[in-house]
């Protein structure tokens, strides 16, 4: 009996007490606390790295495209499976929870999502977006998933038309059909806004609608990739 009761006595002196083992639990919640934010940032890091070079494919593909049609795609879906024939996951930004199922993210700007809204049946649409966009009957109905926003795209430019004047609209309307078009207008900001081609064509704005990192963006011109804020005009380059 006696030896029994040892036993136990030795047990108990190199074990762990309540608050002991309390402790412990609580500077390991504190160090995983600190860690888990800085795990997540890396991994959203290498998102954005991956999104990169997607863009950079974007770039090569939307270059062969124009030196063949001398003209710019009037989708990034043109450019399968011509210019892009490996395979449809490069439209779709890893950092994107919807997979590409509803366009670039924003609710603003529905018509320069790549694939239509959910209320476009075809290449109509209902209220409250009513500009023209029978320039949806130029995409590839093959890509059905797409994160990105196309600013090259052949729809009606809304906002240009709300805000400009009747000259900067003349100035922009490049095939005098009356309505600036987005590739229109985002050629019009190159040229009469002094901003050197340092227009996007591509942009992803899943890294900031998601961890409220920079958006990535494609400059038409000389293809770099640059970060900004949601009004890219704003951005520094």
């Amino acid at each position: 009996m006696e030896k029994k009761k040892f036993i136990l006595r030795s047990f108990s002196a190199g074990g762990f007490t309540l608050i002991e083992m309390l402790v412990v639990i609580s500077i390991i919640s504190i160090l995983a606390g600190q860690l888990l934010p800085s795990l997540s940032t890396a991994r959203e890091k290498g998102r954005q790295a991956n999104c990169i070079n997607n863009l950079k494919q974007f770039s090569l593909a939307i270059e062969m495209y124009s030196q063949d049609f001398k003209d710019y795609p009037p989708w990034l879906s043109s450019l399968y499976p011509d210019y892009l024939s490996h395979n449809k996951t490069i439209f779709v930004c890893i950092t994107d929870r919807d997979r590409g199922n509803i366009g670039h993210g924003q609710e603003a700007f529905p018509e320069a999502n790549d694939i239509p809204p959910p209320n476009i049946p075809g290449a109509g649409y209902s209220p409250p977006y009513a500009g023209g966009l029978d320039g949806f009957n130029q995409r590839n109905p093959e890509i059905t998933a797409c994160s990105y926003m196309y600013d090259f795209n052949p729809n009606e430019c809304e906002w240009f038309m709300m805000d400009k004047t009747p000259q900067q609209i003349a100035q922009a309307d490049r095939n005098g059909d009356g309505i600036v078009s987005w590739k229109e207008a985002m050629l019009w900001q190159s040229d009469y806004e002094g901003k050197r081609g340092q227009v996007p064509i591509v942009r992803c704005f899943w890294h900031y609608r998601n961890y409220k990192q920079k958006v990535l963006n494609l400059a038409y011109r000389d293809y770099n990739v640059f970060t900004g804020e949601p009004e890219w005009e704003s951005s520094s380059y």
